[in-house]
């Protein structure tokens, strides 16, 4: 006679963006008004958006995220393509206060660009954005190469 197995449920997995999702929050997407969802990408907190795959991000965790990501995903070498304008103009609302967003271009490597609201200390990265600027090749800041 078989013995019955345990079935041990397996832990959650990290989908194709390295993003572990969690549960729905009452936040909407301020780019396709779906509602977002508290994440975590290798036990930092994000939240994140099933539908378009953004991301808002507190601004003391962008830089330590970025830095680790890093040590995790590894660089193809590849040149990365020039900044993509179509989106500098646009005027995204704050998920959590709902005010308009400052967009910037990203000064940084990844050719970027960002938008943020400096009342709620968040960045909101569109998809591939953090992958982009995690694995551009020149990792010097804009204002770093005098």
């Amino acid at each position: 006679m078989d013995e019955p197995q345990s079935s041990t449920p397996l832990p959650p997995q990290p989908n194709e963006d390295d993003v572990l999702v969690g549960a729905e929050t009452a936040h909407v997407c301020p780019v396709c008004q779906a509602n977002l969802f508290d994440a975590t990408i290798e036990n930092r907190s994000v939240r994140y958006c099933a539908k378009c795959r953004g991301m808002l991000v507190l601004i003391f965790n962008f830089l330590p995220l970025v830095e680790y990501m890093r040590t995790v995903w590894s660089s193809t070498g590849a040149s990365i393509q020039p900044r993509d304008n179509s989106d500098a103009d646009r005027k995204l609302s704050c998920p959590l206060c709902a005010k308009i967003m400052i967009g910037y271009p990203y000064g940084g490597p990844g050719n970027v660009n960002l938008d943020s609201c400096e009342r709620c200390s968040v960045i909101w990265l569109d998809r591939n954005e953090l992958r982009r600027i995690v694995l551009a090749p020149d990792r010097t800041t804009l204002y770093s190469k005098r």
